[in-house]
């Protein structure tokens, strides 16, 4: 697609979300009650001057601004693998759906942006079935919804509601952190807006998982990589893989103060990167 011809509900110019410093004077404050936010489903950090929960589904709510970030939900993956024959069941897109649902009904976010690959594919909103776009849509019309393009998904149509923006920028107390789909290591559009905006990026794209020895087993578990600059969220799609953290797309990401918020099935807890060792092969 060529410039020219980019939709005009796709923006290039980077949407600033600004945070204020206490939720009870902002009205599209999350309205998570205290009892939702310290559940052992949720993990509360700080990060580039602000805080942030984990949640146990994949995504990050930061409670002052109202505001929830998921990543590579990768709807209709299912069907964009039954074209090729490898057949899965048809269920993803609803699974999907579903869950982000309970985090925006139990949360009730004013804001929500999704990091890229939102769809596995740019064909995959006309694959949707009618009644899960109309729960997609019903979502999209009552919240500002933002998506930004992933590498599966480089444009949206407009039949999917919402903002569409190649990346965007969380104004906070340490100069803002830039939203993105992929780690802004190596691409010198990204860095170069960091170095004169901000200083720290929440992004997706890699699906970071990590292997955790336990009782002579070992469990492969969703992850946050946490280091000071930057948030690389999990996948938060039903049907998407993961990259360990050992790989070297993650590894190289990382420093020895990262560390690992590891999703398990009734907690999230905290671990330091340079703890974890590498499996073996």
């Amino acid at each position: 697609m060529r410039h020219d011809q980019t939709p005009t509900h796709h923006r290039r110019i980077v949407p600033v979300f600004q945070t204020s410093e206490s939720g009870q004077d902002k009205p599209n404050a999350s309205r998570s009650t205290d009892k939702e936010l310290d559940a052992p489903v949720s993990h509360r950090f700080a990060f580039a001057g602000e805080t942030f929960l984990a949640l146990r589904s994949g995504a990050l709510l930061h409670p002052d601004q109202g505001l929830l970030l998921v990543a590579d939900l990768h709807l209709e993956k299912g069907s964009a693998f039954a074209r090729t024959g490898q057949f899965l069941p048809p269920y993803d897109s609803q699974m999907t759906l579903a869950l982000l649902e309970a985090d925006i009904a139990a949360h009730q976010p004013q804001t929500v942006i999704c990091l890229g690959d939102s769809f596995h594919d740019v064909d995959g909103p006309n694959r949707l079935d009618e009644a899960v776009k109309s729960r997609l849509c019903a979502l999209t019309q009552r919240l500002a919804w933002h998506w930004i393009t992933g590498n599966h998904d480089p444009h949206l149509p407009e039949s999917v509601g919402g903002k569409v923006a190649e990346n965007g920028i969380l104004e906070g107390a340490e100069g803002g952190i830039f939203l993105c789909h992929e780690p802004g290591e190596g691409n010198s559009e990204v860095e170069s807006a960091k170095q004169t905006r901000h200083r720290a990026e929440i992004c997706g794209h890699l699906h970071p998982v990590v292997s955790i020895p336990s009782r002579g087993r070992t469990l492969r578990r969703k992850c946050f990589l946490v280091s000071p600059e930057r948030i690389v969220m999990p996948a938060y799609g039903a049907y998407t893989g993961g990259l360990n953290i050992h790989e070297p797309a993650l590894a190289a990401l990382a420093s020895p103060s990262s560390r690992l918020l590891v999703i398990g099935r009734q907690v999230i807890t905290e671990h330091p990167y340079a703890g974890i060792r590498r499996p073996k092969r």
